[in-house]
């Protein structure tokens, strides 16, 4: 799909989020699910070509237009995303990936992440609240400081108006002004948490390392692997 960049900003600390219109056609897709994006004349280039993989972190419901969200690096595909302006063209795939919300409503649904594995969770949770879906959800979600955590602002207003369907627990590692949790994921943490774990569906998201050692952690816990879910983010 031919579609071109309409806004860019910075979400959070080495965080930014850039927004494409479709030209002549609609985005359908589930949330969770990903696309690759394609920049068509980049500024700069390296042996890795020009097009990447993102979760999509938008809702379903925005037909016309597809939102991502990434860490900026040093890459020359991040550079180049970061400098291209508003207007500048790209191709987007149809999307793809298995990693959406669960069909079963009766099972709590708990989502872990840290970084930019927040993305696809942040597609499913404003599907949730926009469609008035009846899932229970908690989010467990671990950053360094409150600055680097993106979309911190509508997730604590998530929290406020979902109360009664979602619970959002953030940690952070590194903040020495952070009134909240403070501690690294472990069992201990999510048996703190998450009350009736062996009616829970568990779904991880982020990088291989991470999503590798909660699989672990929750196969310990006694979790049963058909309510493991999970998303590595490659790349890194």
């Amino acid at each position: 799909m031919k579609a071109s960049i309409t806004d860019k900003k910075e979400i959070a600390k080495g965080t930014l989020l850039v927004e494409f219109e479709l030209y002549g056609t609609k985005a359908y897709f589930k949330p969770g699910q990903f696309c690759s994006v394609k920049l068509l004349n980049p500024p700069y280039t390296d042996e890795k070509g020009s097009q990447r993989i993102f979760s999509i972190v938008s809702s379903p419901n925005e037909k016309g237009s597809i939102t991502i969200a990434t860490r900026v690096s040093g890459s020359a595909f991040k550079r180049s995303l970061a400098e291209l302006s508003a207007g500048s063209e790209v191709e987007i795939s149809d999307a793809m990936g298995e990693f959406t919300l669960p069909e079963d409503k009766d099972k709590q649904v708990v989502f872990i992440t840290g970084g930019i594995g927040i993305t696809p969770f942040m597609s499913m949770l404003r599907y949730v609240q926009e469609q008035k879906l009846d899932y229970k959800i908690t989010l467990i979600y671990s950053n360094r400081d409150k600055d680097s955590t993106a979309f911190f602002d509508e997730l604590a207003m998530m929290s406020r108006e979902m109360k009664k369907n979602f619970r959002l627990v953030m940690t952070m590692t590194d903040d020495g002004e952070w009134q909240g949790e403070k501690q690294r994921i472990d069992a201990k943490f999510i048996k703190d948490y998450v009350k009736g774990i062996d009616n829970s569906i568990f779904m991880m998201a982020g990088p291989p390392g991470m999503v590798d050692e909660m699989v672990k952690t929750l196969k310990g816990m006694g979790v049963k692997e058909e309510n493991i879910r999970t998303d590595s983010f490659a790349g890194y």
